[in-house]
C-alpha cells in the first residue's frame, strides 16, 4: 500500500510541476473550467474623431475556443458622431437595441436596431423601418420587455432640454409611445437608469443630467428618482433624494422580482428603495462604493443585479474597478471581490452573460473634448472580459492577454474608437 501511495503522490507532483513548467497549459485548463454558454460579445462603439473616416459600428467578438477575444465582424452604420451608448439583446435573442446619445447633433437616429438572428453576422435594420421618437432624444439605457420589445430612456427633449421621456418599442420596431404622455408641470425629468419588476408591475427611473447643459458653461444635474404606475405608464411618485446626498443618479436595477430596487446616487453610494406600500417612499444607503472617501465625485457608476437578487456588480469609474457584492441581505451588502484595473483605466458599463458566468466591462464613459463640452471621461477606451467562479464569489481572468480589447488601436488609421455599449449573447 505504501508503494501505491508513493506512486500516486509522485504522479500528482509530476502533474503540478507540468502545470508550473507550462503556464499556457495551466491557463488553458483554467479557461476550460470556466466555460460559458455565451457565444459572442457585442460592443457598440464610435470614432473619437469622425474626420478620420470611421463610422459608428457594432463589433462582434467571439468567445469560442481559439477565437476567444477576437473581433470576427464589424458592422459599420452610415453614421458618425451619434455617440454609441447603451444596448441590450431582446428577450427572443433576435434583436439588439442600441442608442445614440448625441444623435441630434449630427441629425442621426436616437435608436438603432440590429438583426442578430445570425449572431455572427448582424445586420442593421433599415432606418426607414424604425420610427424615431418625436418629443425626446439623447438615448441612454435599454431594457427588454416580455413581448420581445424594448423600453428605453431618452434623457432629454428633442433639443436636449427637459423633459425627456421613456419610449416603448414592440418587437417589430414600432414606436408604441413616449411616456409620460402628460408632461404638464413635469420638471427636471431627465431619465437615465431604468429598472422594472415585471411581477410586481413596478418601475423606477432615475434622473441624471440635462444633456444640453453639458455643452454649455455649467452642467445641470438632477437629484430625483421616479416610481411609475405601469398600467398607464405614468409617474406615480417623484422622490427628491438631495437630502441623502444624491446628485446625478445614473443607473437603476431591480432586486430579483421583489419590487425593490438599487440605484446609484452619483455620489459613490448605492441606494435601496422598496416600491411596496403607499407613498412617500424613502431610499436608504445600502453600499458605499468609495469606502468612506471624503471626495464623493464618483462620475459614472453602472450596476448589474443577478437574477437571484443575491449578487450585485458595481462599476466605479474613479476607482478603476468593478466590485462584486453579496446582496443576500439587500440592505447590507458584503464585498466579495474586486476586479481592479490600472490607474486611469476607468470602469463604466458592466454586463453578464445569461448564465451569469462571463462578463465584460467598457471603460469608456463619455468624452466631449472635441465638442468643447464639459464631460471628459474617456477611460482607457478598452473592453475587459472576465469570468466568475462557480459560486459567483470571485472574479477570474484566465488569459489576461486575450481579455483586453483595446479600441485605441483596433481601427488603425481611423483612430481611436470609444466603446460604450456591451451586450452578450
Amino acid at each position: 500500500m505504501k508503494g501505491i501511495h508513493t506512486h500516486v503522490a509522485l504522479l500528482i507532483g509530476a502533474v503540478c510541476c507540468a502545470l508550473v513548467a507550462h503556464p499556457a497549459l495551466a491557463r488553458r485548463s483554467l479557461l476550460d473550467n470556466l466555460s460559458t454558454n455565451a457565444q459572442y460579445l457585442y460592443v457598440w462603439a464610435g470614432p473619437q474623431d469622425k474626420s478620420l473616416g470611421g463610422k459608428d459600428s457594432l463589433f462582434v467578438i467571439s468567445l469560442a475556443g481559439t477565437e476567444y477575444g477576437q473581433v470576427v465582424n464589424i458592422v459599420a452604420t452610415p453614421y458618425a458622431g451619434i455617440e454609441p451608448h447603451h444596448c441590450r439583446v431582446s428577450l427572443d435573442k433576435k434583436v439588439l437595441g442600441c442608442g445614440g446619445l448625441l444623435s441630434p447633433l449630427v441629425s442621426g437616429p436616437s435608436v438603432v436596431f440590429f438583426d442578430i438572428s445570425n449572431p455572427r453576422v448582424p445586420k442593421m435594420v433599415d432606418a426607414a423601418k424604425v420610427q424615431q421618437p418625436q418629443y425626446s432624444a439623447f438615448a441612454d439605457e435599454f431594457i427588454t420587455t416580455p413581448d420581445g420589445g424594448f423600453l428605453a430612456t431618452m434623457m432629454g427633449s428633442s433639443t436636449g432640454g427637459s423633459p425627456g421621456r421613456v419610449v416603448k418599442y414592440d418587437k417589430n420596431f414600432n414606436l408604441l409611445g413616449e411616456y409620460p404622455t402628460n408632461v404638464d408641470g413635469l420638471t427636471g425629468f431627465n431619465p437615465h437608469g431604468i429598472a422594472v419588476s415585471w411581477t410586481k408591475k413596478a418601475m423606477l427611473t432615475v434622473d441624471f443630467i440635462e444633456p444640453a447643459s453639458t455643452l454649455s458653461s455649467s452642467a445641470v444635474t438632477r437629484t430625483t428618482v421616479r416610481l411609475w404606475d405601469m398600467s398607464d405608464m405614468s409617474i406615480s411618485e417623484t422622490i427628491d433624494a438631495s437630502a441623502l446626498g444624491v446628485n446625478g443618479p445614473m443607473d437603476a436595477v431591480p432586486i430579483a422580482e421583489t419590487g425593490a430596487f438599487y440605484f446609484g446616487g452619483g455620489n459613490g453610494n448605492v441606494y435601496y428603495l422598496d416600491s411596496a406600500g403607499s407613498a412617500p417612499h424613502t431610499p436608504v444607503v445600502a453600499w458605499d462604493s468609495l469606502f468612506g472617501s471624503t471626495d464623493r465625485s464618483s462620475a459614472g457608476c453602472i450596476i448589474y443585479s443577478f437574477r437571484s437578487g443575491t449578487r450585485l456588480l458595481v462599476s466605479s469609474y474613479v476607482r478603476n474597478q468593478v466590485q462584486l457584492l453579496d446582496t443576500t441581505n439587500p440592505k447590507q451588502p458584503k464585498l466579495l471581490d474586486i476586479l481592479q484595473f490600472p490607474t486611469g483605466a476607468g470602469a463604466h458599463v458592466v454586463r453578464l452573460s445569461e448564465d451569469e458566468s462571463f462578463g465584460a466591462v467598457a471603460t469608456y464613459f463619455l468624452d466631449e473634448t472635441l465638442l468643447n463640452g464639459l464631460v471628459r471621461l474617456p477611460g482607457d477606451r478598452t473592453v475587459r472580459m472576465f469570468f466568475l467562479n462557480d459560486k459567483a464569489s470571485k472574479f477570474v481572468v484566465p488569459n489576461p492577454g486575450k481579455s483586453v480589447i483595446d479600441f485605441k488601436t483596433l481601427m488603425g488609421a481611423q483612430g481611436k474608437f470609444q466603446p460604450h455599449g456591451v451586450a452578450i449573447l
